[in-house]
C-alpha cells in the first residue's frame, strides 16, 4: 500500500513537470512578438527563443539520457528541474536580449536533462501491471499542457506582460523542484561504465545542425549555401557518430540496444509516424487562416483539439495496453492517425472548419492511442539499466522525425508551383501518406521478431 501511494506521488509531480514543460512551447512564443517590440531585436534573433527549446532538447537528449544511466535519473531529473526553474527567473530579470538568450539556454538546459528522465523513472517506479496507464497519465499531461499554451501564455501577457510568462514558470518549476527532491531521494547506483565524449559531441554537431537547416530551411530558399551549410555540417556529425557507435569500446547507444531488433523497428515505426503527422501541426493554421478565413479566436479554438483528444485517448489507451499487448494498440493508433491524415488530405477550398476540427480529432485519437502503447513497448523490450537512453531516444526521435517531416512538406509544397495552396496542400500529404502504413508493418514485423515481450503485465526486463 506504502509503495502504490509513493507511486502516485511521484507520477502526479512528474506529471506536473511534463505539463510545465509542454505548456511553455506555447506560453512563450506567444511572449516572442512583445520580446521583439521590448528589445528591438530582428526577427531571426527573436525566433531562436521559441525554437531553443525544441531543437537543443531533442538534440541532447539522447546523450543526457545515457547520462542519467550512469549517474542517476533521479538526481539528473531534481538537477534539470531546478536548472528550468532558476533559468526561468533569470529571463524574466534580464536586461539585455543578450541575457536574456543566456538564460534561456539555462531554461532548456534543464529541460533537456529532466524531460527524458520524466518517463525514464515512470518506467522505473511503476508497478508493472500499470506501466502503461502511468505513461499514459503522463503523455495526457504533456497534451494538456500543449493545449493550454498558448492561452495561458496570453493571459499572463495581458495581466503582467510577458515577464510574467517566464515567472509562472519559475513558480511552478521551484515547486515542482522541492517537491522532486523531496521525493526522490532514493540512493541510487551510480555506474562504472565511461562516457562516450567523442560519440556525444559528434551527435551534438549533428542532429542540431540537421534540425537547423530543417527549420530555416523552411522559411528560407532551400537552395542556398548558407542551408546547404547546415545541411552539410549535420550530415558529417550524424556520419561521425554513427562510425563512433560502431567503433567504440563504450559507445553512447550500447551495442545490445543498437543490436535489439523488435527495439529498433519499434523506434523506426515511431520516426516514420511522426514525420506523418507533424506537418498538421504547420499546415493546418495556414489552411484555416489564409483558405477558410477562420477567425484567430476560432483558430485558436480548432487548433486544441489534437492535443486534448490525444490528452484524452492517452490514458485509456495506457490502461488498455496494461491488459492487452501493447502492439494492438500501436497499431490501432497508426491505423486511427492515417485515417486523420486521409481525413485532412481530402479538405477542399470550400470545406467547413468542422472538418478540420474532425481530422484533427482521428489524428488526435491516432496520436493518443499510439504512444502511450508504444512507450509501454520500447520500455518492454529495453534491459532496465538502460531506461534513461530509451527516455532521451524517445524525447529525440519523435520532434527530430517530425521536424523532418515539416520540411519535406514545406518542400513539396513549394514543389508544387502555382496550383494553389489547397492542391499543393493535398499532394504534400498524399506524398506522406504511406508513411504511417510502412511503420505498421514494421510494427506487424516486429510482433513476429518479438515484441509480445513488451506486452502486458509480465514481460519487463528487469521486474
Amino acid at each position: 500500500m506504502r509503495a502504490k501511494a509513493r507511486e502516485i506521488r511521484v507520477l502526479s509531480v512528474l506529471s506536473a513537470g511534463t505539463f510545465l514543460f509542454f505548456n511553455s512551447y506555447g506560453s512563450i512564443n506567444v511572449s516572442v512578438p512583445m520580446i521583439q517590440a521590448e528589445f528591438g531585436s530582428s526577427l531571426s534573433a527573436v525566433q531562436w527563443i521559441a525554437t531553443m527549446g525544441l531543437v537543443l532538447s531533442s538534440s541532447v537528449a539522447l546523450c543526457l539520457g545515457r547520462a542519467g544511466d550512469i549517474l542517476g535519473r533521479n538526481r539528473l531529473y531534481r538537477v534539470g528541474v531546478t536548472l528550468y526553474g532558476a533559468g526561468a527567473a533569470l529571463v524574466a530579470a534580464s536586461q539585455t536580449f543578450a541575457q536574456l538568450i543566456a538564460c534561456r539556454l539555462v531554461m532548456t538546459v534543464g529541460l533537456a536533462m529532466a524531460n527524458p528522465m520524466s518517463t525514464a523513472i515512470t518506467a522505473t517506479v511503476a508497478r508493472p501491471e500499470r506501466t502503461g496507464w502511468s505513461l499514459g497519465v503522463l503523455l495526457s499531461a504533456a497534451g494538456i499542457g500543449r493545449a493550454t499554451g498558448p492561452a495561458l501564455g496570453g493571459f499572463f501577457i495581458h495581466m503582467a506582460g510577458w515577464r510574467a510568462v517566464f515567472l509562472a514558470n519559475a513558480a511552478i518549476g521551484m515547486a515542482v523542484s522541492v517537491a522532486v527532491w523531496l521525493l526522490l531521494r532514493d540512493k541510487e547506483q551510480q555506474s562504472r561504465e565511461a562516457f562516450d565524449y567523442p560519440g556525444a559531441a559528434a551527435l551534438i554537431l549533428g542532429f542540431p545542425s540537421v534540425l537547423v537547416g530543417l527549420s530555416l530551411g523552411a522559411n528560407s530558399n532551400w537552395r542556398s549555401p548558407f542551408i546547404a551549410g547546415w545541411f552539410l555540417l549535420g550530415c558529417t556529425g550524424m556520419a561521425a557518430f554513427v562510425l563512433r557507435q560502431f567503433r567504440a569500446r563504450r559507445p553512447l547507444i550500447p551495442l545490445p540496444v543498437l543490436t535489439n531488433v523488435p527495439l529498433v523497428l519499434a523506434f523506426l515505426s515511431m520516426v516514420l509516424f511522426s514525420a506523418a503527422y507533424f506537418p498538421v501541426f504547420l499546415l493546418s493554421p495556414l489552411y484555416m487562416r489564409n483558405v477558410l478565413d477562420v477567425t484567430p479566436l476560432h483558430l485558436g479554438l480548432i487548433l486544441t483539439t489534437l492535443p486534448v483528444v490525444a490528452a484524452v485517448c492517452s490514458p485509456v489507451s495506457g490502461r488498455l495496453s496494461d491488459r492487452v499487448q501493447p502492439w494492438m494498440l500501436v497499431a490501432a493508433g497508426l491505423v486511427a492517425g492515417a485515417a486523420g491524415i486521409v481525413a485532412y488530405a481530402g479538405l477542399q477550398d470550400g470545406s467547413s472548419p468542422a472538418m478540420v476540427l474532425l481530422a484533427l480529432a482521428l489524428v488526435g485519437v491516432g496520436v493518443g492511442v499510439f504512444l502511450p502503447a508504444h512507450q509501454k513497448t520500447v520500455f518492454g523490450l529495453a534491459p532496465r539499466e538502460h531506461y534513461g537512453l530509451v527516455g532521451g531516444l524517445l524525447s529525440a526521435c519523435g520532434p527530430g522525425a517530425g521536424a523532418l517531416g515539416i520540411g519535406l512538406a514545406v518542400a513539396l509544397l513549394e514543389g508544387a508551383g502555382a496550383v494553389g495552396f489547397v492542391a499543393a496542400q493535398r499532394a504534400a500529404m498524399l506524398w506522406l501518406l504511406p508513411l504511417p502504413f510502412l511503420a505498421l508493418g514494421l510494427v506487424l514485423t516486429g510482433r513476429l521478431r518479438g515484441w509480445g515481450t513488451g506486452g502486458a503485465a509480465d514481460g519487463r526486463h528487469g521486474r
